[in-house]
């Protein structure tokens, strides 16, 4: 568990007043502890010791993240998988970048921020990336340090900004480059905070080092 220091106090070596000092804590530095009146302290350059539990205030953990399917459970089947290989619709690097999930012809299926984030990329359909990803927009998903983008929205992309897990971000469509015109949501997941320039591939080894099979990630998180 850990805790902040209210005030400054001595790092014993054993836990008694008569330990000798192994280092000063300044207030408000963050220890992990596990122990009562005494505390057996970890602080973060890995220096242990024992100071006053009087001095130590108890940080809660946060809540455990919230993870939500993109879409509602009885689409949530994949109809192409993660760096599957087809030369004669990927013909660059013969491969797909990212996962899809099929509507079954169906129109109006809602499109869900798969966790807590931060809409931080927007595109429409007309622009230069969206003549192949359609309406897209980039989900970051700070707990986890990893974006989500979501490609062929039928409208306009979402505004930027915080969404919670489960909101609804859009609708699954078919605008840019979608292989046979078929609805369906093409999504792809990258380390880190997007940037569109990421998605410039330059080899397949590229696609493989900046980005990760989505589905497979979101349904590990799924309780």
């Amino acid at each position: 568990m850990k805790f902040k220091a209210t005030d400054n106090l001595n790092l014993r070596s054993e836990p008694s007043l008569t330990g000798s000092v192994v280092k000063v804590i300044t207030a408000g530095t963050i220890v992990d502890s596990d122990e009562n009146v005494w505390k057996k302290v970890t602080l973060a350059d890995g220096t242990k010791g024992f100071c006053s539990a009087t001095y130590l205030q108890a940080i809660p953990e946060p809540p455990p993240a919230v993870w939500n399917i993109p879409i509602p459970k009885i689409y949530f089947v994949l109809s192409q998988t993660y760096l599957n290989e087809d030369w004669s619709l990927y013909p660059k690097f013969g491969h797909h970048t990212g996962v899809d999930y099929g509507g079954a012809g169906q129109t109006n299926i809602p499109l869900y921020a798969c966790a807590d984030g931060e809409i931080i990329y927007r595109e429409v359909f007309n622009s230069a990336w969206g003549a192949s990803l359609g309406n897209h927009a980039v989900l970051y998903v700070h707990s986890v340090d990893k974006s989500f983008l979501y490609c062929h929205m039928p409208a306009d992309p979402p505004t930027l900004g915080p969404v919670k897990a489960g909101n609804k971000i859009g609708l699954m469509g078919n605008t840019g480059k979608s292989a046979g015109g078929a609805i369906h949501l093409h999504l792809e997941g990258f380390h880190g905070r997007f940037k569109i320039a990421d998605r410039s591939f330059i080899s397949l080894a590229d696609i493989k080092k900046k980005t990760f099979d989505a589905d497979s990630f979101i349904r590990s998180k799924i309780k």
